[in-house]
């Protein structure tokens, strides 16, 4: 399971910059590119919880399961992340295509 660091303080399950979901899933089945990848478990923060730090139930995790669908990504096995370390980052994201696996690497 991969480390995975969560930049995006606008998503729900934002928790000290890790997420407090069990796992996410990374879109981009075409990505070429960071850019073209988005984190599909994303969900904006309202703000009735913007003071809530996660509406989540569980603690953060600092290792969680990572379904992939960006193929074209060295650390795509499977459809399943192998990378050891993933960051997510999209600063200010209202949407998941706002969002990207900013640890995308082509496979050239």
């Amino acid at each position: 399971m991969p480390r995975l660091d969560c930049s995006v303080k606008t998503c729900y399950y934002n928790k000290e910059n890790r997420c407090c979901r069990e796992g996410i899933k990374v879109e981009g089945a075409d990505a070429m590119n960071a850019r073209s990848t988005a984190c599909g478990s994303f969900r904006e923060r309202q703000m009735e919880t913007a003071k809530n730090e996660c509406g989540c139930r569980t603690a953060p995790e600092q290792r969680l399961e990572v379904a992939c669908d960006a193929v074209k990504c060295i650390y795509n096995d499977n459809h399943v992340c192998s990378a050891e370390h993933i960051g997510i980052a999209g600063n200010g994201a209202k949407h998941a295509k706002d969002t990207e696996c900013a640890s995308f690497v082509n496979e050239k």
